[in-house]
């Protein structure tokens, strides 16, 4: 960090593991900031916030309940006197082809991924908007350009969380607020799970990943996409979207010809 951003109030979504935990304990190291952890588990968030000590408060949040979401910025805001950082970090994902899918699948994803974003983004706005400055940071992926077969739902969600990410911070800009929308690859976090990166996409810790998400938010950038070969594939998808058709085929014949060794073994 540059040093040049130091929050003294946030809210991390997702705090109890992968990024968010990465990124609450970032910013009270480096910062001084007072963090509240939020997190489906609480029992996840308490652990981060033990981790991170007197400067943490754990708390559980469903960030698909909207009203759970108002109710803490809002206790926030009257507890410490501003909110000044609202990172929304709360993620899922699931594995597999849309024919094999259900439509709970999508539901589960969309309401976590893009709705909770929407959610900590509105009511973060309300407060902010009123203070007349602030910081949303919302995390979005890699795959919102590569558009990764095998992660419909998932991809869908990172797109929708971009484009409300960009269309807030035109609104928001005039209030004091920054809004900043988060592209990562590869992430070494439990998401990983259902499969290995490739040797052209290195994972990264989650502990860079936090270094340089709040380096671009001391400078106010809106679009942070990191590292380079994420960088490499935006540039591509943003020159012809059909230069990338070839490696979305490759990953789709690889998986399919690994899921009938896979049958065939059993």
């Amino acid at each position: 960090m540059s040093g040049t951003f130091s929050p003294k109030v946030a809210i991390v979504t997702g705090g109890g593991s992968g990024i968010g935990a990465a990124v609450a304990k970032e910013l009270a190291a480096t910062a001084g900031t007072r963090v509240i952890v939020a997190d489906l588990s609480l029992e996840k968030a308490q652990a981060t916030a033990t981790e991170i000590g007197a400067l943490a408060e754990a708390v559980q949040l469903d960030v698909v309940d909207s009203d759970q979401v108002d109710v803490l910025v809002k206790r926030v805001k009257a507890t410490y006197g501003s909110l000044d950082l609202m990172f929304n970090s709360a993620g899922v994902s699931c594995y597999g082809e849309i024919l094999k899918l259900t439509y709970g699948d999508w539901q589960r994803i969309l309401k976590v991924n893009l709705f909770g974003v929407i959610a900590g983004s509105i009511a973060a706005y309300a407060v902010m908007a009123e203070q007349g400055y602030g910081h949303i940071i919302n995390m979005g992926s890699m795959a919102a350009f590569l558009h990764d077969p095998l992660f419909a739902p998932y991809v869908t969600s990172k797109c929708g969380v971009v484009g409300f990410s960009r269309a807030l911070a035109c609104e928001a800009e005039g209030h004091g607020v920054v809004v900043s929308v988060v592209c990562p690859g590869n992430v070494r976090t439990p998401m990983l799970n259902d499969c290995e990166p490739s040797r052209f996409t290195p994972p990264i810790s989650p502990q860079d990943a936090a270094r340089r998400i709040l380096d671009a938010a001391s400078k106010k950038r809106m679009f942070v996409v990191f590292p380079f070969y994420a960088r490499l594939i935006w540039w591509l998808d943003r020159l012809s979207p059909k230069l990338l058709i070839p490696i979305r085929r490759e990953i789709l014949r690889r998986a399919r010809q690994r899921d009938q060794h896979l049958s065939g073994n059993h």
